[in-house]
């Protein structure tokens, strides 16, 4: 085996086994001497690869968003149907990468809900072609729609933004608490479609 190859072999391990650990406990509890220790690393190849566990959180969290943008730029291109019908879709596109990818599923919900303080910003930068890509399909949804004449489709958009924003703060998920990953990946999701929908159409029957 070439020499660069090892080493990108021994980075890709490292990182695969940070990503577990990221995903089971989050940022906070996570520790790079249980992702030695369970996976037979040591300490200083790790630091050999990588400067500490925030870059390889970073790592993490860009892979998870990374793929899932892909996904989600593939798979929602043709949503059919009104607003209601394409977010039910949107949703459920969502709800098959989880299933599909768990390990992901733990960093997403780490990023948006418990977000380290001091890695804010480098993870909105890690996020950014997921968020615009969230406003390209939700813009285009309700360019088709009709709006009320004293709202901007602009402030819509930013409202929903900020709303969706506070949501995820206020009511962070703890996975190491959650029996049932699968369970917890469709309560939330169905969560927050639930508050978008109110947020578009109301809670009132019309």
């Amino acid at each position: 085996m070439k020499r660069d190859e090892k080493h990108n072999l021994s980075k890709q391990r490292i990182l695969q086994a940070a990503m577990q650990e990221f995903s089971a406990k989050g940022y906070m509890n996570a520790s790079l001497n249980t992702v030695c220790s369970e996976n037979g690393i040591s300490k200083g190849i790790i630091y050999h690869y990588y400067k500490d566990k925030d870059e390889l959180y970073l790592l993490c969290v860009s892979e998870c968003f990374t793929a899932l943008t892909e996904y989600l730029s593939v798979t929602c291109q043709n949503l059919m149907g009104n607003v209601e019908e394409c977010l039910n879709q949107y949703f459920d596109i969502r709800l098959r990468f989880f299933a599909d990818n768990p390990l992901y599923w733990g960093i997403f919900s780490d990023a948006s809900m418990n977000p380290p303080a001091h890695l804010l910003s480098a993870i909105k930068t890690a996020r950014q072609a997921f968020d615009t890509l969230n406003i390209t399909i939700l813009t285009r949804l309700l360019s088709a729609s009709l709006l009320r004449q004293d709202v901007s489709l602009q402030a819509i958009i930013e409202w929903i933004q900020e709303y969706m924003d506070f949501f995820n703060l206020r009511y962070p998920l703890k996975l190491n608490e959650t029996a049932d990953l699968n369970e917890a990946i469709l309560m939330h999701e169905q969560k927050c479609h639930r508050q978008l929908s109110f947020l578009l159409f109301g809670v009132m029957e019309h």
